[in-house]
């Protein structure tokens, strides 16, 4: 065995083990040594088998031999060319050992760049349970001291465990999400006597992970109205302060969410596996709001329990969203509560700002380009024109300052009256078509991220987005998206058909959209509409309008060949609805379509909307079949459907109905 070769195979190893321990987890680490050390043990078996010595061979003699020999290929430099001799029970007792250390160091390095673990076994220590007399300004009534700091603690408890950054929903009022960062708790080694003892001494042999031990001291305000919390972080290896913060809140439930918003960033900042879309400010407030937020709940019988609740958490949202650098998943629940709140023009300027500030949070930018096909539809209204133009300065100069448009700016005919209504205005063609088209471009790189390769080479080049990437490793998951991302393109594109501004020199089909059709065949079963659409030219005119609908596929399946009419996508069921309602609006498409299509995407078990008619009935794309319930009659009864399902309580009970 030449001495290159074994030095070679020891660097790549060493190499190797280097970079899954920086950027992978200590379990990661563990398995790849252990495969390590299966492939070297047959390495060297082998060898001692194909090289045998005078005496008989078996697995352990050859290993021994393969051993022996690689160990004096190593030395052999050191020694200058001279032979070396086996190293002996001794020295391979001294090569073990070692080992043992240097892989010691390799998990220590690997955990130095892993989450620290969040201690709370202190929590409800450090604060005497005291009271203060009425000279010290103390009432008769007053809570002491250490009982308001048990309270407070315990619920902390609750509200850490709460505290977990979760993959958004795609859709306003979504239920289902997946897990990105989350805070890991410990309460310390446990245990009595000998086996506590020997647990403490491999403790200290072998590396544990980063822990951040939280204590607090608990008070009232000065005036008596709210509570005070001082937050201080230590390293229980030193003992040292790691921060410390004094939070004020209205009530103890306001300053445990506080606090665990404060907790949660500091454990997020230190995490390289968390995306910088979830760590927020220095202080933890977006953090805390969204906790908080998340906390409104009314018993719901009626849409407007739910829209009172809503507007509660817009209120608790939009102060930690003022503040700069806001945590990216705050600004999209945010953005969310406005598209159902019917102000789609703040939930754009949040979606842009998302973009400027976090360019790698796709799941942001597919919202960004749904919020401007939204804005563009001609069904979309404004009101209140001076803000409308302020909103919509602050929101072409963000998309301009991050590349998804060129030097666009307001004009001063980009708000034109709506034909027939003196007090309502939309965007005029030329706008409309310039966010169209940014609206496209955004739409076609979420579509590339969401193939096999990018995902994969996403997944292992950049850490942080480990967790939001992992789901889509799954095809059924990935294929959902993707499809859903096609049909949305292929809606822009409808939509820009039918934008007066179209040139003709642009009327032809591109060929990604093929997919998409084949997408929509599959949901609604006939594509004539769409086709027409997308092949007339302008001097044409309006194509006729499309048969009535034909077969589709009877069941969500997951698509294995590239040709096969179905899919599995809620998300594409749900855009192929609104592609419907906008051929429908125009005389170009029945509007059976899109309910079928709506049927698709409620009743897919993978859906994430809890209650469908909250956005359906709020979205621009069906605003002009919901104002026209005479005209699109089977739009309308399929809303009230939806309304009874979501809102069981509030539904009327039928006339004549007989209870036995």
């Amino acid at each position: 065995m030449t001495s290159w070769v074994a030095w070679a195979v020891l660097l790549v190893v060493a190499a190797l083990l280097g970079f899954v321990g920086y950027h992978f987890s200590v379990r990661t680490l563990r398995i790849t040594a252990a495969g390590v050390v299966v492939a070297l043990v047959v390495l060297i078996t082998g060898y001692g088998l194909a090289h045998p010595a005078r005496a008989p061979a078996d697995l352990a003699s050859s290993f021994t031999r393969g051993a022996d020999e690689l160990s004096a290929a190593l030395f052999r430099v050191l020694r200058l060319g001279h032979q070396v001799p086996a190293p002996g029970r001794v020295g391979w007792l001294v090569i073990a050992v070692a080992i043992v250390i240097g892989y010691r160091m390799l998990e220590a390095w690997a955990l130095h760049w892993q989450a620290p673990v969040l201690d709370t076994s202190k929590l409800g220590d450090g604060q005497p349970d005291i009271k203060l007399d009425a000279e010290s300004g103390g009432g008769a009534d007053e809570i002491t001291g250490g009982r308001r700091h048990a309270q407070l603690a315990a619920e902390l408890r609750f509200r850490l465990a709460a505290m977990e950054v979760r993959a958004p929903s795609i859709l306003p009022g979504g239920s289902r999400s997946n897990g990105l960062a989350s805070i890991a708790e410990a309460t310390g080694v446990t245990g009595s006597g000998l086996a506590g003892a020997i647990i403490r001494f491999f403790g200290m042999l072998w590396p544990g992970p980063r822990r951040f031990q939280l204590r607090l001291w608990v008070e009232a305000t000065p005036d008596a109205s709210g509570t005070r919390v001082t937050v201080d972080l230590e390293d229980p290896r030193t003992g040292g302060t790691i921060v410390t913060k004094t939070v004020a809140a209205a009530s103890r439930g306001e300053a445990a969410s506080m606090v665990a918003g404060y907790v949660a960033r500091q454990v997020f900042a230190a995490d390289p596996a968390t995306p910088p879309w979830c760590v927020g400010t220095p202080d933890g407030r977006d953090l805390g709001a969204m906790l908080l937020a998340r906390q409104e709940r009314v018993d719901v019988e009626a849409p407007d329990d739910v829209e009172r609740s809503r507007q509660r958490q817009i209120q608790i949202l939009q102060k930690a969203t003022q503040i700069k650098h806001c945590a990216g998943v705050v600004s999209y629940e945010l953005a969310q509560l406005h598209d159902l709140g019917l102000d789609h023009l703040a939930a754009l300027r949040l979606h842009a700002a998302n973009r400027e500030r976090y360019p790698r949070f796709y799941r942001g930018r597919y919202r960004l380009g749904m919020s401007l096909e939204m804005i563009a539809n001609p069904g979309f209204t404004i009101t209140d024109v001076p803000e409308t133009e302020r909103m919509l300065d602050d929101v072409l100069g963000l998309l301009n300052r991050c590349g998804v448009t060129q030097d666009l700016t307001r004009q001063a005919g980009d708000l034109e009256r709506v034909p027939g209504d003196s007090e309502l205005w939309r965007l005029s063609p030329g706008l409309s078509m310039s966010l169209l088209a940014a609206a496209r471009k955004e739409l076609g790189t979420i579509r590339r991220q969401l193939t096999l390769r990018h995902v994969i080479w996403a997944t292992l080049a950049h850490r942080d987005e480990r967790a939001a990437r992992r789901p889509f490793w799954r095809l059924r998951a990935r294929q959902g998206f993707r499809d859903g991302v096609c049909v949305a393109e292929l809606l822009v594109a409808v939509r820009q058909r039918l934008n007066p501004g179209w040139p003709a020199a642009g009327s032809e089909r591109p060929g990604h959209l093929k997919p998409a059709l084949r997408i929509a065949a599959a949901i609604a079963g006939d594509p004539a509409p769409i086709r027409s659409v997308l092949d007339a030219r302008p001097e044409q005119g309006p194509p006729p309008p499309g048969p009535g609908p034909g077969p589709a596929a009877a069941t969500d399946r997951i698509r294995w060949l590239p040709m096969q009419r179905r899919t599995v996508s809620w998300q594409a069921a749900y855009n192929t609805a609104c592609l419907y309602a906008a051929l429908a609006q125009e005389n170009q498409a029945p509007v059976g379509l899109v309910v079928i299509s709506l049927e698709r995407a409620v009743s897919n078990r993978d859906s994430e909307m809890d209650r469908p008619y909250d956005w359906i009935s709020h979205d621009p794309d069906f605003l002009p079949l919901k104002s026209a319930p005479a005209k699109f009659a089977a739009f309308s009864k399929f809303l009230d459907d939806q309304r009874r399902k979501s809102y069981p309580a509030a539904a009327p009970r039928p006339a004549g109905a007989v209870t036995r």
